[in-house]
């Protein structure tokens, strides 16, 4: 019997003992559970479009869509509504808003979702279960092809649809698209690349959107390094054959190596997308001479970087066309090097974004050693007295520490909080009581302190906090604590959209009074008992 043979029957019993002796588990609790029973049971990927529509079916019944989707640009759905699977196309649809049928529900969402549906559209490629530690399955991601502008206006168009409006600049990942057909409107954004842009998730992992963006993209390039591995492992043994042998092997691994090189520095793009706004009109139309440029001038700008950038493309094409040149393992080997450093500082890049480093040099040390074996020492009991007033309210907050650049998936040892007495405690020992902040301006301004607390201790021990990241990071969490006292109307959210400059980034969040705002820091949307997108 093999080993996928085993784990199918493994999730189907895995199944069958929930289904029998854990009748009340549910999915936002015990969503991990389920998710490795998927797992198991369609073991690490789908390919074909057949087994995904069949594994979407059975997802849908048995979790109701009680799931959280998160997207690269930090953007998530709280659900999923309705799958469909277009065979002709090889198209899957995801709704994440339909009608209701409750008149009062509708009325009421339609102030913040003027549409009647909404949804994403991709063209099928696969299906993989992601695996942590203890092999455990903690998300999906769906990846798709690229679509190219003409072939979305088509399929948005099948079955009598009439578009109402395109944007394909707003997103470098998809396409957003307003349809319209018989008086029913519906919003569609479909992926038009192959990047992974999004995942699906248990709503108990409680992933930020913004460490969600970071999984994301970690994904992305370890699939460019593994493929870039498998490429040159394809070149073993090319030693011992003959010349016209060699050339094939070489030039086969070559042209693997160039397309990694593509995919790797298209991913970077989109990574930087937001700071440097890179003109992009359609995916697959990006060589790597259209990308090269682009980064050289902008993250690249190093001579060591610029040489190995450009001489990327160099041997790319001289091993994997007839160039008439000589082909030369040696090249090979650099060409794989070349890329690797890339993949490298990329993967670094994405650790670090939200807390990022001045890649110069200095002679002081770096602080993340010292905040990670000190931070329990460090008191902010005086940022706490000088800041925090408020002691009731219909919101409160507490603030999580994040040691080091990266997330613990699982949570399962607890997180590090603030406690009253203005130490850094885990939530798991006994007998601490973690800070509540009733005030938004409150937690905003001893973030700040709390920051500030911490460099002023590193730069009183000797280390460079100007040239380096601390290695630690607060995060405020939010928490209801009452009802509004008003409901928000349609005429408030249509004069603070209409009136909103569309020249800055702008997020529709709701109060804990109930009242709307526009706000243009996405990040604080979070500060919010409901955000919208920006």
């Amino acid at each position: 019997m093999s080993i996928n043979w085993f784990r199918h029957i493994r999730g189907l019993i895995r199944r069958w003992y929930r289904k029998n002796f854990h009748k009340d588990w549910k999915v936002v609790e015990h969503g991990l559970d389920f998710f490795q029973e998927f797992a198991d049971i369609y073991n690490d990927t789908i390919n074909d479009l057949e087994t995904a529509e069949r594994f979407f079916k059975d997802f849908m019944e048995q979790t109701k869509g009680w799931v959280i989707v998160d997207f690269l640009d930090t953007d998530n759905w709280d659900c999923i509504r309705k799958v469909e699977v277009d065979k002709q196309n090889g198209l899957i649809w995801f709704y994440w808003q339909i009608p209701s049928g409750d008149p009062l529900e509708e009325k009421i969402r339609k102030m913040v979702f003027p549409l009647g549906y909404y949804g994403m559209c991709l063209k099928f490629d696969n299906v993989r279960f992601l695996e942590g530690k203890r092999n455990r399955c903690f998300g999906i991601v769906v990846n798709g092809y690229t679509i190219r502008e003409k072939n979305i206006k088509g399929f948005a168009k099948n079955g009598g649809w009439i578009i109402q409006g395109i944007d394909n600049a707003s997103s470098f990942f998809s396409t957003s698209v307003v349809r319209e057909k018989g008086g029913v409107f519906q919003h569609w954004r479909f992926i038009n690349t192959p990047i992974s842009s999004f995942w699906i998730i248990p709503k108990c992992m409680n992933v930020h959107p913004q460490d969600s963006e970071k999984l994301l993209y970690m994904f992305g390039v370890e699939k460019c390094e593994k493929e870039l591995k498998v490429a040159l492992d394809k070149t073993r043994g090319v030693d011992k054959l003959g010349k016209e042998e060699q050339r094939k092997e070489i030039k086969t691994a070559a042209h693997d190596m160039r397309t990694v090189a593509e995919s790797l520095f298209k991913l970077i793009m989109c990574f930087n997308q937001e700071e440097y706004q890179y003109k992009v009109s359609n995916y697959d139309d990006l060589t790597l001479g259209n990308l090269t440029g682009p980064l050289k001038k902008t993250i690249y700008r190093e001579d060591f970087e610029q040489k190995r950038i450009d001489e990327i493309p160099r041997l790319a094409n001289d091993l994997s066309h007839d160039s008439g040149n000589p082909v030369d393992f040696k090249d090979l080997g650099t060409l794989f090097m070349d890329i690797i450093y890339f993949v490298s500082d990329f993967k670094l890049s994405i650790k670090k974004k939200g807390n990022e480093i001045i890649t110069t040099h200095s002679d002081m040390p770096l602080p993340h050693d010292f905040v990670k074996e000190k931070y329990k020492d460090f008191c902010f009991i005086d940022e706490i007295n000088d800041t925090v007033h408020k002691n009731d309210g219909k919101i409160s907050f507490k603030i999580e520490t994040q040691i080091g650049t990266f997330i613990n998936v699982f949570g399962k040892k607890g997180v590090e909080v603030l406690c009253k007495d203005g130490y850094i405690r885990n939530s798991k020992e006994e007998g601490i009581e973690p800070l509540k902040i009733w005030d938004r301006d409150e937690v905003i301004a001893l973030l700040d302190k709390m920051y500030q607390k911490v460099i002023s201790i590193c730069d009183t021990n000797g280390y460079d906090t100007e040239t380096y990241s601390l290695g630690i990071s607060f995060e405020a969490k939010l928490q209801k604590e009452g009802v509004p006292s008003h409901l928000f109307t349609e005429s408030e959210i249509e004069t603070l959209m209409r009136n909103a400059d569309d020249e800055y980034n702008n997020k529709l969040v709701i109060d804990e009074d109930g009242y709307a705002h526009i706000v243009q820091n996405p990040k604080q949307g979070f500060l919010y008992p409901v955000s919208q997108e920006t």
